[in-house]
């Protein structure tokens, strides 16, 4: 089902400051269909049942984001768009919500952090280009792995890893920086040395400023759901899996072991995690003539 809406406000603020703590999501709802994700439960609070196809449509996304700049004390902090569903999933080919905001973005000259896995944002690389040239813009992208047998069970909407990849270079030199999230890393499964290393030297290969990686995260009802997966996709692993996984985090000496293969990579092809926040212009202070 996919329902257009107006909505009141499309920015939201959290604590999380890595890369920003705002997000901007003009869609509730992701066809990406990503099965560890995190947001799929928060449609229940909305009288929705499925993440993944009911989707609704800020299509005043654009006008919402403008009266937001001018009702608020902005500062013109960093906004992520993509921080809870894909920007660039599907029915932005139909709906076209980006341009739009794009357009706010640049008025206001607001810094902008964009994440997406899917080669769509290709669509908008003169835009994006054109934007870069008169505020910060960063460009990021994730991948679990580089095999498609896979990366269609774990992510079935998502364009394949080495497309990401390949898209996210060609904003080399146009963008402040790009950025490559290997993540998540899920045990048994994207973990292997060829993956891992795969992953590493097609980051250096391509010219990619950052790698961000990230173990699986499971809890509440994505973790017992995405169980369901490994057992009916992966059964080979799927005892060994639910051992690493008594709790929400993974098993402390997977984490530390997987740390250190990540950590000789990192310094095999001298890739590591540089990002820098970008610091809020304040508005300025109206000193009094008296």
């Amino acid at each position: 089902m996919i329902q257009e809406i107006q909505s009141k406000k499309v920015l939201s603020f959290h604590e999380d400051s890595f890369p920003t703590n705002w997000d901007l999501n003009p869609y509730r709802g992701c066809t990406i269909g990503c099965k560890y994700c995190f947001a799929q439960y928060a449609h229940k609070y909305l009288g929705l049942n499925d993440f993944f196809k009911d989707i609704l449509v800020k299509i005043n996304a654009a006008e919402c984001l403008e009266q937001e700049f001018k009702q608020k004390k902005w500062n013109k902090e960093q906004i992520k768009i993509g921080g809870t569903t894909d920007l660039y999933q599907h029915i932005e080919k139909k709906y076209e919500l980006l341009p739009k905001i794009y357009e706010v973005i640049k008025k206001y000259k607001n810094p902008l952090f964009i994440q997406t896995k899917s080669s769509l944002i290709l669509r908008d690389f003169e835009i994006i280009k054109d934007l870069s040239k008169i505020t910060t813009v960063d460009i990021a992208t994730s991948i679990s792995t580089l095999d498609e047998s896979i990366r269609k069970i774990i992510e079935p909407g998502a364009s394949s890893g080495l497309e990401r990849i390949e898209m996210l270079a060609k904003f080399n030199g146009i963008c402040r920086s790009t950025t490559l999230g290997f993540m998540p890393i899920i045990p048994l499964i994207s973990d292997t040395d060829e993956n891992l290393e795969a992953i590493f030297r097609l980051a250096k290969e391509n010219k990619i400023d950052n790698v961000v990686t990230s173990v699986l995260f499971l809890r509440g009802e994505v973790k017992s759901t995405f169980f369901k997966t490994i057992q009916l996709n992966f059964p080979e692993i799927y005892t060994n899996f639910i051992r690493l996984y008594s709790k929400s985090t993974v098993d402390e000496n997977y984490l530390k072991s997987i740390h250190i293969r990540i950590q000789k990579l990192r310094e095999k092809y001298d890739l590591h995690t540089e990002f820098k926040k970008v610091n809020p212009k304040k508005n300025p202070i109206q000193l009094s003539l008296f």
